[in-house]
């Protein structure tokens, strides 16, 4: 190794150092460093001894800093734009062009992306697939952004999407973060494009699978994956799977929003009195804790709604006039029952009250 690509590597290494100590918005004497590097050892100085990683390091490096300068301002200022935009993106270029990593096609693609610059963005990744024949994250991550921005007819697109997926999964099929990824943009996606369901089951069936209790990393998430799968099973009606998957959620240890999903099937099935316990143990789960208050009351007027289903008229009323000014915050498809239930507890009241005064007059 050359002396001068010695002391290149050095000074890299302690900009890294310098790096991980300052605060974002204190890059600026690093960021002169950095360029200070390129002057001496880049194009036109001595780049041809200094070799082709070394320096695509130096670029990214330097890219990095100004990438991360610029999120810093941004947030304090709360502006859009980037200042170091321009210079940013031509030393990403060149850190790519010099080595094909992973990391800086990567890193490019999350630059162009916080930038606005979407389109880009995805292309960077796609360039990268094409002379590389991409890794699990890039593809994934392809997959993930191709389908989100998809217009759900565009079905060149949403084939593209699924071929980088399919990728990714037979790279590295205990992959987590590709699954969970390509749910997230699934979960809402399928309600407007059907086709994508089979894969929208695969990626849950998946996730579940991973986070069973003998792959511990992710097994505090297992309850809610069960959730989301009975999600999918009430979508496609088929209710008894969707309870099935739905409390084996709860079993394993599953958010409270879990019993929702369960009290929303099982009033669907007209299981009210089933659904009971589903709405006192949510009930429970929601007192007391700030900003629940228009949980607890949908809570309350399904519970109510229950009870009318199974007559038992005084738990019924009891939960339907719990809240002042119910009326203003009942969803519309109990209304008639709250208004009967009101109208009812007003008359009792005026009953009440004329026999007060006609037992005081009498007195």
């Amino acid at each position: 190794m050359n002396q001068e690509k010695q002391l290149l590597e050095q000074a890299l290494s302690e900009l890294q150092a310098r790096r991980e100590n300052t605060d974002r918005e204190a890059y600026g004497p690093l960021i002169e460093g950095a360029e200070a590097l390129i002057q001496k050892y880049g194009a036109g100085g001595a780049g041809t001894k200094m070799g082709d990683e070394t320096l695509a390091a130096l670029y990214f490096l330097t890219a990095e800093l100004l990438f991360e300068k610029d999120l810093a301002t941004r947030k304090a200022t709360r502006g859009k734009n980037f200042e170091n935009e321009a210079k940013a993106l031509e030393y990403y270029n060149k850190a790519v062009a010099l080595q094909d990593k992973e990391e800086y096609s990567y890193e490019l693609w999350n630059f162009l992306s916080s930038a606005g610059h979407k389109e880009e963005g995805i292309a960077a990744l796609e360039r990268f697939i094409e002379r590389t024949g991409g890794t699990a994250k890039v593809l994934s991550r392809a997959a993930e952004y191709i389908l989100m921005y998809a217009d759900s007819e565009d079905t060149g697109a949403i084939q593209k999407s699924l071929d980088y997926f399919y990728r990714a999964v037979e790279m590295e099929p205990d992959r987590y973060e590709t699954y969970w990824a390509y749910w997230t943009d699934l979960e809402e996606a399928v309600d407007v494009c059907p086709r994508l369901m089979k894969e929208a089951f695969f990626c849950l069936e998946e996730l579940i699978r991973l986070s069973l209790p003998e792959n511990a990393e992710n097994h505090d998430t297992l309850g809610n994956r069960y959730f989301e799968l009975a999600g999918l099973y009430n979508k496609q009606q088929e209710y008894e799977k969707a309870l099935e998957v739905g409390k084996k959620g709860l079993a394993a240890g599953g958010a409270d929003w879990g019993y929702d999903i369960l009290i929303e099937l099982l009033i669907g099935m007209n299981r009210f009195e089933e659904a009971v316990p589903y709405c006192h143990n949510r009930i429970e789960s929601l007192i007391g804790r700030p900003g629940t208050e228009p949980s607890l009351a949908r809570v309350f007027f399904r519970l109510a709604h229950c009870y009318h289903m199974i007559n038992q008229p005084a738990q019924a009323e009891k939960f339907y006039l719990a809240f002042e000014n119910g009326q203003d915050i009942v969803p519309s498809e109990y209304r008639d029952e709250y208004l009967l239930y009101y109208k009812n507890s007003r008359k009792l009241w005026e009953r009440i009250k004329r026999w007060f005064r006609r037992w005081f007059r009498r007195g």
